[in-house]
């Protein structure tokens, strides 16, 4: 091909992504600059929300705030990850109450039976991010982080549920819905 056939390619390109209101390439964005909304999202006090007796596990892949930029574009996590005595429906009822009480609403109907994988649900708060309550069985929890089998016997928990609590936002930290 001669470079005039590629220059009118190129133009033929050019001006009918722009006439029909598309471009070449999208808006991506990356995680330069997100510090102070990292750090206002680590801050967000629904966040500290626990059941009696929920042990966190932090440090990394646990627990904290950090910038996501594997899928071309850009979003900011913070979570929360817990090991517990007790069952997901106590964890569920929990959250449903005090989730409730400090603002955010369950997005869909917190009464779904769970099986033995993994189950994730949203509560929604006007203006601010969604907070998600995540379960995870044994066998995904060994698949995903590598534990054998539960970090918990470090911290002296008999855990037979493992949660997390988290929420996420765009890189300028807008809210990001259910």
């Amino acid at each position: 091909m001669n470079m005039l056939a590629v220059r009118a390619l190129l133009a033929a390109l050019l001006v009918g992504t722009g006439l029909s209101g598309c471009a070449l390439l999208p808006p991506f964005e990356g995680c330069g600059g997100t510090e102070a909304a990292l750090a206002e999202l680590e801050q967000l006090p629904a966040l500290e929300l626990r059941p009696k007796g929920a042990v966190s596990l932090g440090g990394e892949p646990w627990a904290g705030a950090h910038c996501v930029d594997d899928t071309g574009d850009a979003w900011l996590t913070a979570t929360r990850f817990y090991a517990y005595g007790g069952t997901r429906k106590e964890v569920l009822e929990y959250y449903g109450r005090e989730a409730a009480a400090a603002g955010w609403r369950p997005a869909h109907d917190l009464d779904t039976a769970f099986g033995g994988g993994f189950a994730v649900f949203c509560f929604e708060s006007a203006g601010r991010p969604s907070i998600t309550l995540g379960f995870a069985s044994p066998e995904q929890l060994r698949e995903f982080y590598g534990t054998q089998p539960h970090p918990a016997s470090l911290l002296g928990v008999a855990a037979r549920t493992w949660f997390s609590w988290s929420t996420e936002a765009t890189p300028d930290g807008s809210r990001i819905s259910c």
